[in-house]
Protein backbone atom coordinates (compact mmCIF):
# COMPACT_ATOMS: atom_id res chain seq x y z
CA UNK A 1 0.00 0.00 0.00
CA UNK A 2 1.25 3.23 -1.12
CA UNK A 3 0.90 6.44 1.10
CA UNK A 4 -1.25 6.73 4.34
CA UNK A 5 -4.22 4.07 4.33
CA UNK A 6 -7.99 5.47 4.27
CA UNK A 7 -10.50 4.62 7.70
CA UNK A 8 -13.62 3.68 7.94
CA UNK A 9 -15.84 3.55 10.71
CA UNK A 10 -19.13 1.73 10.68
CA UNK A 11 -21.21 3.87 13.62
CA UNK A 12 -21.77 7.30 14.61
CA UNK A 13 -22.18 7.05 18.25
CA UNK A 14 -19.63 8.25 20.95
CA UNK A 15 -17.19 4.88 20.29
CA UNK A 16 -17.30 5.70 16.38
CA UNK A 17 -16.89 9.28 17.30
CA UNK A 18 -13.73 9.09 19.24
CA UNK A 19 -12.18 6.31 17.36
CA UNK A 20 -12.29 9.02 14.41
CA UNK A 21 -10.72 11.51 16.69
CA UNK A 22 -8.20 9.33 17.61
CA UNK A 23 -7.05 8.46 14.04
CA UNK A 24 -7.07 12.12 13.50
CA UNK A 25 -4.79 12.70 16.13
CA UNK A 26 -2.16 9.74 14.91
CA UNK A 27 -1.94 11.34 11.40
CA UNK A 28 -1.52 7.60 10.55
CA UNK A 29 -4.61 8.24 7.51
CA UNK A 30 -5.37 9.73 4.35
CA UNK A 31 -9.15 10.20 5.44
CA UNK A 32 -11.66 9.26 7.71
CA UNK A 33 -15.06 8.64 7.09
CA UNK A 34 -17.86 7.58 9.44
CA UNK A 35 -21.18 5.50 7.84
CA UNK A 36 -24.14 5.98 10.45
CA UNK A 37 -27.25 4.69 9.39
CA UNK A 38 -29.70 7.14 11.10
CA UNK A 39 -30.07 10.73 10.31
CA UNK A 40 -27.69 12.07 12.77
CA UNK A 41 -25.24 10.83 14.93
CA UNK A 42 -25.46 9.25 18.55
CA UNK A 43 -29.39 8.93 18.91
CA UNK A 44 -28.95 5.69 20.64
CA UNK A 45 -26.91 4.27 23.79
CA UNK A 46 -24.65 7.08 23.20
CA UNK A 47 -27.16 9.67 24.53
CA UNK A 48 -29.34 7.70 26.25
CA UNK A 49 -27.33 6.64 29.07
CA UNK A 50 -26.81 7.88 32.66
CA UNK A 51 -24.23 10.04 32.05
CA UNK A 52 -22.04 8.53 34.92
CA UNK A 53 -18.40 8.53 34.34
CA UNK A 54 -17.75 5.02 36.10
CA UNK A 55 -14.69 4.24 38.25
CA UNK A 56 -13.79 0.65 37.20
CA UNK A 57 -14.38 -0.95 40.73
CA UNK A 58 -16.68 -3.53 39.47
CA UNK A 59 -14.95 -5.53 36.67
CA UNK A 60 -12.91 -8.60 37.58
CA UNK A 61 -9.10 -7.70 36.77
CA UNK A 62 -8.66 -10.03 33.95
CA UNK A 63 -10.83 -8.17 31.58
CA UNK A 64 -10.79 -5.06 28.95
CA UNK A 65 -13.33 -3.49 31.31
CA UNK A 66 -10.74 -3.45 33.77
CA UNK A 67 -8.07 -2.55 32.03
CA UNK A 68 -9.36 -0.06 30.53
CA UNK A 69 -11.54 1.90 32.99
CA UNK A 70 -9.75 3.76 35.60
CA UNK A 71 -7.65 5.72 32.76
CA UNK A 72 -10.70 6.28 30.79
CA UNK A 73 -12.29 7.98 34.12
CA UNK A 74 -9.67 10.11 33.91
CA UNK A 75 -9.41 10.72 30.05
CA UNK A 76 -13.32 11.96 30.71
CA UNK A 77 -13.17 13.67 33.73
CA UNK A 78 -10.76 15.83 31.77
CA UNK A 79 -12.28 15.91 28.43
CA UNK A 80 -15.01 17.39 30.20
CA UNK A 81 -14.07 19.94 32.44
CA UNK A 82 -11.73 21.17 29.73
CA UNK A 83 -14.17 21.94 27.48
CA UNK A 84 -16.71 23.47 30.14
CA UNK A 85 -19.29 20.48 29.72
CA UNK A 86 -21.64 20.52 31.86
CA UNK A 87 -21.19 17.84 34.64
CA UNK A 88 -21.29 17.00 38.43
CA UNK A 89 -18.38 16.03 40.89
CA UNK A 90 -20.22 14.14 42.92
CA UNK A 91 -19.01 11.16 43.90
CA UNK A 92 -20.98 7.57 44.56
CA UNK A 93 -21.44 5.52 48.01
CA UNK A 94 -22.08 2.04 47.47
CA UNK A 95 -24.73 0.65 50.36
CA UNK A 96 -25.15 -2.77 51.85
CA UNK A 97 -28.43 -4.25 52.74
CA UNK A 98 -26.75 -6.96 55.01
CA UNK A 99 -23.95 -9.11 56.13
CA UNK A 100 -24.24 -10.97 52.73
CA UNK A 101 -23.67 -7.51 50.97
CA UNK A 102 -20.70 -6.90 53.38
CA UNK A 103 -18.79 -9.56 51.78
CA UNK A 104 -19.10 -8.67 48.15
CA UNK A 105 -18.26 -4.94 48.99
CA UNK A 106 -14.66 -6.70 50.04
CA UNK A 107 -14.61 -8.06 46.66
CA UNK A 108 -15.29 -4.79 44.91
CA UNK A 109 -13.10 -3.22 46.77
CA UNK A 110 -10.03 -5.99 45.69
CA UNK A 111 -11.20 -5.67 42.53
CA UNK A 112 -11.05 -1.52 42.90
CA UNK A 113 -7.43 -1.55 44.07
CA UNK A 114 -6.17 -3.64 41.31
CA UNK A 115 -8.00 -1.67 38.85
CA UNK A 116 -6.45 1.50 40.32
CA UNK A 117 -9.87 2.69 41.10
CA UNK A 118 -9.38 4.93 43.73
CA UNK A 119 -11.66 4.01 46.25
CA UNK A 120 -12.51 3.35 50.17
CA UNK A 121 -14.16 0.54 52.45
CA UNK A 122 -16.01 2.25 55.53
CA UNK A 123 -17.79 1.99 58.32
CA UNK A 124 -21.19 2.83 57.96
CA UNK A 125 -20.98 5.24 61.25
CA UNK A 126 -18.58 7.62 58.76
CA UNK A 127 -21.49 7.46 56.01
CA UNK A 128 -23.24 10.86 57.09
CA UNK A 129 -19.97 12.14 56.09
CA UNK A 130 -20.42 11.32 52.40
CA UNK A 131 -24.21 11.16 52.19
CA UNK A 132 -26.66 11.85 55.16
CA UNK A 133 -29.49 10.15 52.63
CA UNK A 134 -28.36 6.98 52.35
CA UNK A 135 -28.63 3.75 54.51
CA UNK A 136 -26.02 1.21 54.31
CA UNK A 137 -25.75 -2.11 57.07
CA UNK A 138 -22.19 -2.67 58.46
CA UNK A 139 -20.42 -0.54 55.62
CA UNK A 140 -19.99 1.35 52.37
CA UNK A 141 -17.99 2.21 49.83
CA UNK A 142 -16.72 5.65 48.44
CA UNK A 143 -16.02 6.53 44.87
CA UNK A 144 -15.06 9.99 44.93
CA UNK A 145 -14.19 9.98 40.93
CA UNK A 146 -17.67 8.83 39.87
CA UNK A 147 -18.63 11.97 38.40
CA UNK A 148 -22.24 12.74 36.41
CA UNK A 149 -21.64 14.54 32.96
CA UNK A 150 -24.07 15.20 30.10
CA UNK A 151 -24.28 12.82 27.26
CA UNK A 152 -25.62 14.83 24.67
CA UNK A 153 -23.15 17.60 25.36
CA UNK A 154 -19.95 15.37 25.01
CA UNK A 155 -20.97 14.12 21.95
CA UNK A 156 -21.54 17.43 20.75
CA UNK A 157 -18.53 18.64 21.40
CA UNK A 158 -16.67 15.78 20.27
CA UNK A 159 -19.02 16.30 16.58
CA UNK A 160 -17.47 19.71 16.72
CA UNK A 161 -14.48 18.63 17.57
CA UNK A 162 -14.13 15.83 14.83
CA UNK A 163 -15.72 17.97 11.88
CA UNK A 164 -12.72 20.41 12.54
CA UNK A 165 -10.20 17.66 11.84
CA UNK A 166 -12.20 17.18 8.22
CA UNK A 167 -13.73 13.74 9.49
CA UNK A 168 -16.43 12.84 7.19
CA UNK A 169 -19.74 11.71 8.97
CA UNK A 170 -21.80 10.31 6.51
CA UNK A 171 -25.61 9.61 7.58
CA UNK A 172 -28.37 7.74 6.31
CA UNK A 173 -26.10 4.87 5.41
CA UNK A 174 -27.01 1.19 6.38
CA UNK A 175 -24.22 -1.27 5.57
CA UNK A 176 -26.15 -4.33 3.95
CA UNK A 177 -22.87 -5.59 2.48
CA UNK A 178 -19.25 -6.08 3.21
CA UNK A 179 -16.54 -6.90 1.03
CA UNK A 180 -12.30 -7.16 1.91
CA UNK A 181 -12.33 -3.20 1.04
CA UNK A 182 -16.03 -2.06 0.47
CA UNK A 183 -19.06 -1.78 2.15
CA UNK A 184 -22.52 -1.30 0.31
CA UNK A 185 -25.14 0.50 1.66
CA UNK A 186 -29.50 0.21 1.12
CA UNK A 187 -29.22 2.63 -1.84
CA UNK A 188 -26.29 1.04 -3.33
CA UNK A 189 -24.04 3.34 -2.94
CA UNK A 190 -20.24 1.76 -2.45
CA UNK A 191 -17.52 2.93 -0.23
CA UNK A 192 -13.71 1.55 -0.25
CA UNK A 193 -11.98 1.44 2.45
CA UNK A 194 -8.09 0.21 3.23
CA UNK A 195 -9.24 -0.31 7.35
CA UNK A 196 -12.35 -0.54 8.86
CA UNK A 197 -13.26 -0.79 12.06
CA UNK A 198 -17.35 -2.05 12.91
CA UNK A 199 -18.35 0.43 16.28
CA UNK A 200 -22.29 0.14 15.21
CA UNK A 201 -22.98 -0.80 19.16
CA UNK A 202 -26.39 -2.52 19.85
CA UNK A 203 -25.72 -3.92 15.35
CA UNK A 204 -22.39 -4.75 15.50
CA UNK A 205 -23.01 -8.33 15.64
CA UNK A 206 -24.77 -8.20 12.62
CA UNK A 207 -22.25 -5.93 10.69
CA UNK A 208 -19.62 -8.37 12.31
CA UNK A 209 -21.50 -11.38 10.58
CA UNK A 210 -22.16 -9.85 7.27
CA UNK A 211 -18.57 -9.59 7.19
CA UNK A 212 -18.60 -13.40 7.29
CA UNK A 213 -17.52 -13.77 10.69
CA UNK A 214 -18.82 -17.12 12.72
CA UNK A 215 -19.01 -16.42 15.58
CA UNK A 216 -21.17 -18.27 18.78
CA UNK A 217 -23.30 -14.93 19.80
CA UNK A 218 -26.79 -13.92 20.31
CA UNK A 219 -27.92 -10.28 21.36
CA UNK A 220 -30.47 -9.88 24.01
CA UNK A 221 -31.67 -6.14 24.21
CA UNK A 222 -32.45 -5.34 27.85
CA UNK A 223 -34.43 -1.77 28.54
CA UNK A 224 -33.22 0.30 31.02
CA UNK A 225 -36.27 2.49 31.94
CA UNK A 226 -35.89 5.69 34.28
CA UNK A 227 -37.92 8.26 36.53
CA UNK A 228 -36.28 11.30 36.80
CA UNK A 229 -37.49 14.06 39.82
CA UNK A 230 -39.86 17.19 38.54
CA UNK A 231 -37.73 19.33 40.44
CA UNK A 232 -34.09 19.71 40.51
CA UNK A 233 -32.84 18.34 44.12
CA UNK A 234 -31.35 20.07 46.92
CA UNK A 235 -30.88 17.64 49.44
CA UNK A 236 -28.47 14.85 47.80
CA UNK A 237 -25.13 15.27 47.34
CA UNK A 238 -24.07 11.71 46.14
CA UNK A 239 -25.16 8.84 43.29
CA UNK A 240 -26.32 5.84 45.95
CA UNK A 241 -26.03 2.77 44.63
CA UNK A 242 -26.80 -0.90 45.99
CA UNK A 243 -24.50 -3.82 45.84
CA UNK A 244 -25.20 -5.40 42.77
CA UNK A 245 -25.60 -9.33 41.58
CA UNK A 246 -21.56 -9.66 40.31
CA UNK A 247 -22.52 -12.69 38.77
CA UNK A 248 -24.50 -10.05 36.32
CA UNK A 249 -23.35 -7.15 34.37
CA UNK A 250 -26.27 -4.91 35.60
CA UNK A 251 -26.46 -2.77 38.52
CA UNK A 252 -29.50 -2.34 39.94
CA UNK A 253 -31.96 0.24 40.46
CA UNK A 254 -30.32 3.21 42.34
CA UNK A 255 -30.29 6.86 42.65
CA UNK A 256 -28.15 8.78 40.25
CA UNK A 257 -27.42 12.48 40.41
CA UNK A 258 -27.53 14.30 36.89
CA UNK A 259 -25.15 16.69 35.62
CA UNK A 260 -27.80 19.35 36.47
CA UNK A 261 -29.52 18.92 39.86
CA UNK A 262 -32.36 16.35 39.01
CA UNK A 263 -32.37 13.18 40.47
CA UNK A 264 -33.04 9.61 38.14
CA UNK A 265 -33.99 6.68 39.56
CA UNK A 266 -32.96 3.41 37.49
CA UNK A 267 -32.31 1.65 35.14
CA UNK A 268 -33.90 -1.35 34.95
CA UNK A 269 -32.65 -4.70 33.13
CA UNK A 270 -35.99 -5.84 31.19
CA UNK A 271 -35.85 -7.79 28.35
CA UNK A 272 -37.06 -6.38 25.23
CA UNK A 273 -38.51 -7.11 21.75
CA UNK A 274 -35.48 -4.78 20.31
CA UNK A 275 -32.32 -3.09 19.89
CA UNK A 276 -34.78 0.40 19.65
CA UNK A 277 -37.78 -0.91 21.46
CA UNK A 278 -37.87 2.36 23.55
CA UNK A 279 -41.68 2.45 23.95
CA UNK A 280 -43.80 -0.63 23.73
CA UNK A 281 -44.09 -1.54 20.34
CA UNK A 282 -42.03 1.21 18.73
CA UNK A 283 -39.07 0.20 17.61
CA UNK A 284 -39.23 -3.15 16.94
CA UNK A 285 -36.97 -5.26 13.90
CA UNK A 286 -39.49 -7.33 12.74
CA UNK A 287 -37.30 -9.35 11.00
CA UNK A 288 -35.45 -10.26 13.80
CA UNK A 289 -38.20 -10.59 16.09
CA UNK A 290 -39.49 -14.15 15.63
CA UNK A 291 -35.52 -15.00 16.22
CA UNK A 292 -35.11 -13.07 19.38
CA UNK A 293 -38.53 -14.47 20.96
CA UNK A 294 -37.78 -17.69 20.09
CA UNK A 295 -34.03 -17.54 22.17
CA UNK A 296 -35.84 -15.56 25.22
CA UNK A 297 -38.36 -18.44 25.37
CA UNK A 298 -35.96 -20.90 25.24
CA UNK A 299 -33.84 -18.92 28.07
CA UNK A 300 -36.78 -18.45 30.26
CA UNK A 301 -37.78 -22.29 30.24
CA UNK A 302 -34.11 -23.33 30.66
CA UNK A 303 -32.62 -20.32 33.28
CA UNK A 304 -29.52 -20.25 31.57
CA UNK A 305 -27.84 -17.87 33.26
CA UNK A 306 -31.00 -17.01 35.58
CA UNK A 307 -32.65 -15.63 32.55
CA UNK A 308 -36.16 -16.47 33.75
CA UNK A 309 -35.23 -15.05 37.75
CA UNK A 310 -33.97 -11.85 36.36
CA UNK A 311 -36.99 -11.03 33.51
CA UNK A 312 -39.78 -12.18 36.70
CA UNK A 313 -37.80 -9.70 38.86
CA UNK A 314 -37.60 -6.85 36.50
CA UNK A 315 -41.30 -7.11 34.95
CA UNK A 316 -42.53 -5.44 37.81
CA UNK A 317 -40.30 -2.16 37.31
CA UNK A 318 -42.59 -1.73 34.70
CA UNK A 319 -44.93 -0.04 37.26
CA UNK A 320 -43.48 3.28 38.41
CA UNK A 321 -44.20 2.52 42.26
CA UNK A 322 -41.55 -0.43 41.94
CA UNK A 323 -39.02 1.49 40.87
CA UNK A 324 -39.56 3.85 43.88
CA UNK A 325 -40.12 1.06 45.85
CA UNK A 326 -36.70 -0.21 45.05
CA UNK A 327 -35.27 2.88 45.50
CA UNK A 328 -36.41 3.62 48.94
CA UNK A 329 -33.90 0.71 50.38
CA UNK A 330 -30.97 2.93 49.64
CA UNK A 331 -32.29 6.01 51.20
CA UNK A 332 -33.67 7.88 54.42
CA UNK A 333 -35.03 10.40 52.00
CA UNK A 334 -39.07 9.34 51.72
CA UNK A 335 -39.76 9.59 47.46
CA UNK A 336 -43.01 10.05 46.62
CA UNK A 337 -44.45 8.65 43.34
CA UNK A 338 -45.92 12.36 42.23
CA UNK A 339 -42.22 13.97 42.63
CA UNK A 340 -40.94 11.96 39.01
CA UNK A 341 -42.06 10.91 35.86
CA UNK A 342 -40.89 8.65 33.38
CA UNK A 343 -37.84 9.95 31.47
CA UNK A 344 -35.98 8.68 28.21
CA UNK A 345 -35.09 5.26 28.15
CA UNK A 346 -31.84 3.56 27.13
CA UNK A 347 -31.32 -0.09 25.48
CA UNK A 348 -28.42 -2.40 26.89
CA UNK A 349 -27.78 -4.83 23.57
CA UNK A 350 -26.05 -7.58 25.81
CA UNK A 351 -23.73 -10.66 24.29
CA UNK A 352 -24.87 -14.61 24.91
CA UNK A 353 -22.57 -16.96 24.26
CA UNK A 354 -24.35 -19.68 23.10
CA UNK A 355 -21.83 -22.54 23.49
CA UNK A 356 -21.28 -21.17 27.15
CA UNK A 357 -25.28 -20.18 27.58
CA UNK A 358 -23.97 -17.38 29.46
CA UNK A 359 -23.79 -13.35 29.33
CA UNK A 360 -20.79 -12.15 27.84
CA UNK A 361 -19.27 -10.22 30.61
CA UNK A 362 -16.81 -7.79 28.64
CA UNK A 363 -15.91 -5.85 25.54
CA UNK A 364 -14.67 -8.19 22.82
CA UNK A 365 -12.52 -7.20 19.35
CA UNK A 366 -12.36 -9.33 17.16
CA UNK A 367 -10.01 -8.35 14.14
CA UNK A 368 -10.54 -9.83 10.74
CA UNK A 369 -7.48 -8.87 8.32
CA UNK A 370 -8.03 -5.50 7.67
CA UNK A 371 -11.64 -5.36 9.53
CA UNK A 372 -11.83 -4.79 13.29
CA UNK A 373 -14.92 -5.78 14.88
CA UNK A 374 -15.86 -3.78 18.22
CA UNK A 375 -18.74 -6.29 20.26
CA UNK A 376 -20.59 -6.34 23.17
CA UNK A 377 -19.92 -2.02 23.44
CA UNK A 378 -22.06 -2.08 27.25
CA UNK A 379 -21.76 -0.40 30.57
CA UNK A 380 -19.04 1.51 30.95
CA UNK A 381 -18.21 1.98 26.98
CA UNK A 382 -19.42 6.01 27.24
CA UNK A 383 -16.70 5.98 30.35
CA UNK A 384 -14.44 3.37 28.31
CA UNK A 385 -14.60 5.66 24.83
CA UNK A 386 -11.77 7.60 24.88
CA UNK A 387 -9.47 4.89 26.15
CA UNK A 388 -11.09 2.61 23.59
CA UNK A 389 -10.40 4.63 20.65
CA UNK A 390 -6.35 4.42 21.81
CA UNK A 391 -6.15 1.26 22.05
CA UNK A 392 -8.18 0.52 18.39
CA UNK A 393 -6.15 2.73 16.96
CA UNK A 394 -2.51 1.30 18.31
CA UNK A 395 -4.18 -2.23 16.65
CA UNK A 396 -4.33 -0.88 13.34
CA UNK A 397 -1.07 0.52 13.10
CA UNK A 398 0.89 -2.07 14.24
Amino acid sequence: MQGKPNLMIIGGGIIGITIAREAALSRRFSQIKILEKEQIPGLHASSRNSGVIHSGFYYSSDTKKAEYCSEANTLMRDYVVKNLIPHQKCGKVVVSNNSKDDGILEELLNRGNNNNSNIKLLPSKYLDNYEKLARSNNSFLWSPNTWSASPRDVLKTLIKEILEFKIQIITNKKVIEIGDHFVRCTNNERFNFDYMVNASGAYALDIAIKSGLKLPYKSIPFKGLYLKSKNKIQFFRRHIYPVPEISMPFLGIHTTLTYDGYLKLGPTAIPALSAENYDIFKGIDLLQLPDLIRLQLNLFINNDFNFRNLALREVKFLFKRNIIKEAQKLTKYILNDSDFDWYSPGIRAQLYNFETKSLEMDFIFKQDNNILHLLNSVSPAWTCSFKTAKEVIKIIIL
